[in-house]
């Protein structure tokens, strides 16, 4: 679940992002001048996250523990950036954890920040992002790779947005210790590792290749590290072509062992350089790559982008629920009648101490989603429209972000189900808000509402309605009645009272 207890948020000129891989853990720091991102601090630590997962999707002990002493350190560096102007990702292995909550809480705690997963279209649309502010915009499109531990990244995109977004489960500590955990390299190996990623890669060609592009750019250590050695043999200034990679994979079955010294690779990439380079030759092979250079940006550096169109209120996920609502045929004039009487109940229940900003942009999304089901059926749409919130893509969101959105959805209606978390208060007042306002708006098309005021109290709340008005809508008040009995339910008390005991 996302933070939302209160936070602060002051004039601060400083925005960070972590982002959690399944090799290394980066932490960059930079500050924030108008239009302009300067960096003023880098930190990289190689703490294998990956090779910690088993097949379970559990964690071992180790990889936990180097996880926790990097994220204290880390934390520490963050100290004194406000809550808000940091962005925690999680990609691939976290994504894979089973019963991740526990490893989210800890996290949380080390570094002082909430801590959020990504899907796998997210973390591509957030590297495209990097990477087109690192680069000189060109016309055409731009093919894009970034190979992590746990998963590649392939990108085709123009400009500054991304066309195609797909994330192949095939990663540099994934391939490495699925094929070579034993530390030797044959021929065979090397065979069997290429048949996996290739097999990977064939159900995603076609709409790749449908799209063309101009240029290659790689965005990860492994691209940049082969990069870096095609420098250092004087094979090239840095740019990357097939028979490189395929000079590089001879020199490791001639060697023999995955952790081979080879000129111009870092001691930390060496472990898991072979898994990438298989992935790279791949990805060169498939799709015909004659050449590709080497961004220096990629996922931190986009999430610093994406957090700046946030705290600008430029935020991508506005527009990215706009076009579900759109694509699902929402009745945008009770959407917006529901925001506006949702978003006043928000403002007079100060007394629940929930985060405005968070709050307000949550009930404003579920405004427009509530109804996206009934584009399927009427029958027990809610259901219908959970799913499809919880299911699709929605680029800017992490995946707690979707599933709030989607129990939102779920729970709009009838009886708050055993699926809902009524253990996590913040979530659960503003789901009595969102209901307390479709309630009061059903129906509504073109009648004048009275003022609707509302006072809460720990686990009560008061809202003030005229009488006359009560007895010109029995439906409503009906509505309500059922509503209080269900308040009961979840340990709220739903009084309905006259507006003067209030004002």
């Amino acid at each position: 679940m996302s933070d939302l207890s209160p936070m602060n948020y002051p004039a601060s000129q400083q925005i960070a992002a972590v982002d959690l891989g399944s090799n290394s853990f980066h932490l960059i720091i930079a500050r924030w001048d108008g239009e302009q991102i300067h960096i003023v601090d880098r930190i990289k630590e190689p703490v294998r996250l990956g090779w910690g997962l088993n097949e379970y999707g559990v964690l071992d002990q180790q990889a936990i523990e180097r996880a926790m002493s990097c994220l204290g350190r880390f934390g520490e560096r963050l100290r004194g950036i406000s809550t808000g102007n940091v962005r925690v990702a999680g990609t691939k292995t976290l994504r894979s954890v089973h019963r991740v909550d526990d490893f989210l809480q800890q996290a949380q705690a080390q570094l002082g920040h909430p801590v959020e997963i990504i899907s796998g279209e997210e973390e591509a649309r957030i590297i495209y992002l990097g990477v087109a502010h690192d680069l000189a915009p060109k016309d055409g499109n731009r093919l894009v790779i970034d190979i992590g531990g746990g998963s590649t990244e392939v990108i085709i995109g123009e400009g500054m947005e991304p066309v195609v977004k797909e994330s192949l489960s095939m990663g540099c500590v994934a391939i490495t210790k699925r094929f070579f955990s034993k530390g030797k390299v044959t021929a065979g190996r090397l065979k069997k590792a290429r048949t996996a990623c290739m097999q990977e890669l064939v159900p995603v060609l076609d709409t790749l290749f449908d799209k063309g592009w101009s240029e290659a750019i790689g965005a990860s250590g492994t691209i940049r590290s082969v990069a870096e050695i095609c420098r250092f043999k004087g094979w090239s200034d840095g740019t990357i072509k097939p028979k490189y990679i395929h000079q590089l994979l001879d020199e490791y079955c001639e060697a023999g062992v995955v952790d081979y010294p080879m000129e111009g690779l870092s001691d930390n990439r060496r472990p898991v350089f072979l898994g990438g380079l298989i992935i790279l030759s791949i990805l060169f092979d498939g799709l015909g790559i004659d050449s590709m250079n080497a961004a220096q940006w990629a996922l931190r550096e986009g999430l610093l982008y994406d957090l700046k169109g946030r705290l600008e209120h430029n935020n991508f996920r506005d527009l990215s629920v706009m076009n579900l609502a759109e694509r699902f045929h929402v009745n945008f004039e009770y959407a917006n009648r529901v925001d506006r009487i949702v978003q006043s109940l928000l403002e007079q229940a100060g007394g629940w101490g929930l985060d405005y900003r968070n709050t307000s942009q949550l009930l404003h999304w579920a405004s427009l989603l509530f109804q996206v089901g009934l584009d399927i059926t009427h029958s027990d749409y809610h259901k219908h429209g959970a799913y499809i919130v919880e299911n699709v893509d929605l680029p800017g969101f992490s995946r707690s972000e979707q599933s709030e959105l989607a129990l939102l959805v779920l729970a709009h209606r009838k009886r708050i189900t055993k699926n809902f978390p009524i253990d996590k208060e913040p979530l659960l007042k503003i789901l009595l808000l969102l209901r307390l306002a479709i309630i009061l708006q059903r129906g509504r098309r073109g009648q004048q509402m009275p003022e609707v005021y509302l006072e809460v109290d720990h686990d009560e709340l008061r809202l003030g309605l005229p009488t006359e008005w009560l007895d010109k809508n029995p439906q409503t008040f009906a509505d309500l009645q059922r509503e209080i009995r269900y308040g009961h339910q979840t340990g709220y008390q739903i009084k309905v009272v006259s507006p003067t005991s209030i004002r």
